[in-house]
Order: structure tokens, then sequence, then C-alpha cells
């Protein structure tokens, strides 16, 4: 009597096998390579006013017009291996459109390698590895830029093993997508360059494609999206509006990936299907609409917190890449409501920085605004507040002008029992209380009824 094999048995057989077969699946000995980041440096001009070396060997150029693969600083001896968007030989600025160790910056002599175990390594000269793609043993066999933007690394099938296009920094290139609750959100850089990390992240999750700003641990929301299942994937495109593809329309193109248990086809397990299906309206955010060819292109979040769109036009002769969308601006979302407009502190109306509140009144504001200074948390210091009639705060929008109905005198206690409150907006006609644990900008705003409270130490 023949015995049986149970189904998880073949399961791990053909699993092993798979396995086995990918680790036999190598990158031809001819096409690896190692790059070291030494040299004489670009002459072009670059973004960030950066020093830059253009990676190039015996075996890959890495030149996939408009983009190229390119060691950069900003500060001496601190390089960060990137794409670079601009066409050779050309005067208008270079972009970096994407960052591969943004913080965690090599030295001279760095070695870039890609071997024959598929996987791809940044490493100091001293060995110590930077970033890698842990792709090895993986079945990669080769490596491309392509004319999109998206390095890839690939198996002997041309299916993307890794690819850029999975790992953003604070730009999307035309056809990138972030995820919902992905690991591909965008991340500002610090505002002088410096390679790092800066507060503003823009995240897709269940509240939305929402615009967060970083403060003291805490993710306040400043703009976006905040639409309740916008989306599970949000890919930035540039789509022609018609046949002859004379004008294009930078649109944000969005996907519901709907699971739903149904009758199963034979040999899936009784497992979830997804299904693609766009929302309503088309399934895009329209952004802006170009009478010319806007297939290169990358949308950003800036340093002060601004997303914006930039594209190549290329009839002009310099400045090529034009500003052709910003939520910001006087044609989508007020710019006062930018968080950064006024800088630290400052009163912004239509558009301009006008004032700079303090206990004696309005004065004129420059960049040395800043919000009262508090004594530390944990003192005993005394607080007082001093009153500006007419003006919102940037989460008065998205907090529905926060807590109440309560008389000002709770708002204002609320505030002061809180040491990280810097201020409160309290709403006279709706008894609404808004605590603000950051000043920034304050709108201003013609309904006399929306007050602002500054906290300063007596």
């Amino acid at each position: 009597m023949a015995s049986k094999i149970s189904g998880p048995f073949f399961q791990f057989i053909f699993l092993s096998l798979f396995a086995f077969a990918t680790t036999l699946a190598k990158v031809p000995a001819n096409q690896t390579f190692k790059f070291i980041n030494q040299g004489e440096f670009g002459d072009r001009i670059i973004e960030y006013d950066a020093s830059y070396r253009v990676i190039r060997n015996d075996v890959y150029t890495f030149l996939a017009p408009p983009f190229r693969l390119c060691f950069y600083n900003t500060t001496p001896d601190a390089f960060i291996f990137a794409i670079r968007a601009g066409f050779p030989n050309e005067e208008s600025l270079m972009r970096w459109v994407w960052d591969a160790n943004r913080n965690n910056p090599v030295r001279e002599n760095a070695t870039l390698t890609f071997g024959e175990d598929g996987n791809f390594v940044l490493a100091n000269a001293d060995g110590r590895v930077a970033w890698q793609t842990n792709t090895a043993n993986k079945g990669v066999t080769g490596i491309k830029l392509l004319t999109n933007g998206n390095l890839v690394l690939f198996d002997k099938n041309g299916k993307f093993v890794w690819q850029s296009f999975d790992y953003p920094t604070d730009t999307l290139l035309v056809g990138q997508s972030v995820k919902i609750n992905g690991r591909n959100k965008l991340v500002s850089r610090t505002s002088d360059m410096d390679g790092s990390d800066g507060p503003y992240t823009m995240i897709l999750d269940r509240k939305g494609f929402i615009m967060y700003l970083k403060n003291s641990g805490r993710q306040l929301i400043y703009g976006g999206w905040p639409v309740k299942d916008f989306g599970d994937i949000v890919t930035f495109d540039a789509v022609p509006e018609n046949d002859n593809a004379t004008a294009y329309e930078l649109v944000l193109q969005t996907t519901h990936l709907q699971a739903h248990q149904g009758n199963s086809p034979a040999g899936n397990g009784g497992r979830r299907l997804l299904q693609v299906r766009p929302i309503g309206g088309g399934g895009q955010s329209f952004l802006n609409k170009l009478n010319y060819n806007a297939t290169i292109s990358f949308l950003r979040l800036g340093s002060d917190g601004n997303l914006r769109a930039f594209t190549y036009y290329d009839p002009v002769s310099y400045l090529k890449w034009e500003e052709t969308f910003a939520f910001f601006s006087p044609y989508f979302i007020r710019e006062c409501a930018l968080p950064s407009k006024c800088g630290s502190f400052g009163l912004c109306d239509k558009r301009m920085c006008v004032a700079c509140p303090s206990p004696k009144g309005l004065v004129g504001w420059s960049e040395s605004c800043k919000p009262p200074k508090l004594a530390p948390c944990g003192t005993a210091a005394k607080v007082d507040y001093y009153k500006i009639v007419g003006v919102e705060h940037f989460l008065n929008t998205y907090l529905d002008d926060g807590e109440g109905p309560m008389k000002v005198e709770q708002c204002r206690e609320k505030c002061t029992k809180d040491c990280k409150c810097l201020g409160f907006i309290y709403k006279e006609d709706t008894f609404k209380c808004l605590t603000a644990p950051l000043l920034g900008t304050l709108i201003k705003n013609v309904n006399a009824t929306s007050v602002g409270y500054i906290k300063y130490s007596k």
C-alpha cells in the first residue's frame, strides 16, 4: 500500500528547490564593478551648491538621460550616493531626486560595489557599510538606471528584485508611488541642506495623504489631502490631455486595493484577492495643466514644508526647471497656512509677513521675530498671555478649531497647565479652544471673534 505524502511536504520541497535555484543565479563576473569615490569634481551648476562626482566605470555608464548616478557633498568629506536629474553640458541647474544614504554620509575613497552575489553596497574606505540593497543571493543578475530615473536590480527574467522607486527621500518622479502605511514616505531635508532629515513628512494612511510637522515628538498635521481612505497607492504622474500629447496634466493617481473573500479559484487556498479600482473623480487629484510635454517632472516636499512640482522645459536656454505646482500658493491653498511662511513666529496676511506680535502690540516683522522664551518645563515660573485679535493657527482647519465648547478661562487654564503649550486660539462665537504646541505662522482672519493668546513668562 502506497504511503500518502502530505501537501505541506510538497510545498517544502518546492520552496527548497526555488531557494536553491535562486542562490545559483549570480551576476556575471564581467558585469560586477567597484567604484571608488575619488578624483576631480564636476563643474556644472548643481542644486544645494554641492560638489559632485559622476559615477562611471568600464562596465556601466549609469547614464539614462536626463538621469545620472553621482556622489555629492554639501559639507566637506560627507558624501551622498544619489541620482541627479539634468542633461549634461547644460548651464541650467541640475537637481538631486534620490538619495541612498542621506543620514549616513561616507567619506573620500568610499566604495560602491556590485558583486556576484547581487548585493549593491556602499561602504567607507575602512569597510564599514553605510548603505546596501540587501539583495545578496536573491537572484539578482544585473543593474540598470532606467530612463524614468528608477535604479533597478533585476533577475534573469527581468523582474525587479530591488528598485529605488520603493525608497523615495523627499521627491517623487513621474510614475513613482507612495503606498499606504509603507516605508516609502516623503521626508524633507533640513533647511541648511546638510544631508539629514528635516521636520516635515508626507505619509499615506487611512486618514489621507497627509503632511506632518514633527515638534517635540508630536506629528502636527498642516496640509495634504485629509480624505478618509484616499487610496492605498498614490502615484505622481504626467498625463496627456489629448491624443496629440500637446498638453499634459500633473496629477496624483489614486488607487484602492480592495480585499474581498469570495468564490476562490482552484488552488488559491481561499486567500484574499486584490482588486484594483480607482476612486471617484477618475482616481486623480489634479495639480496643474501644462501646454507642453511634462513627463520630465518631479514632486518634492521642500525643506520649508511646501510641496512643489518642477518640470523640465527645454525651449528656454536657462532655468529650465520650472515650478509648475505649489501646495501653498495663490491658486491652491493659502500661503499663510504654511507653518514656516513667517519663520518661527509672525503674522501673515495676503501672502505677506506683516507683523511680529509682542506684549506691546504688533511690530514690524523680520526674520529675527521669535516667540516668547518660556521657562523650562517643571519650573514654578508664572506665565501670562498677550492677546491678538483676528488670527488663526495652521492647526485650526484640521482640528475643527480644537475642543469645546468651553469658557476662555478654561482654555487659558488648559494651556497654563501644559508646559508645552505656547498659546491658544479661542473662538468667541463657537467657544472652541485650540492649544498650540508650536506657533510658527499665525494667519490673519477677518473674523474678530477668533482671538490668539500668546503665553509668556512673567
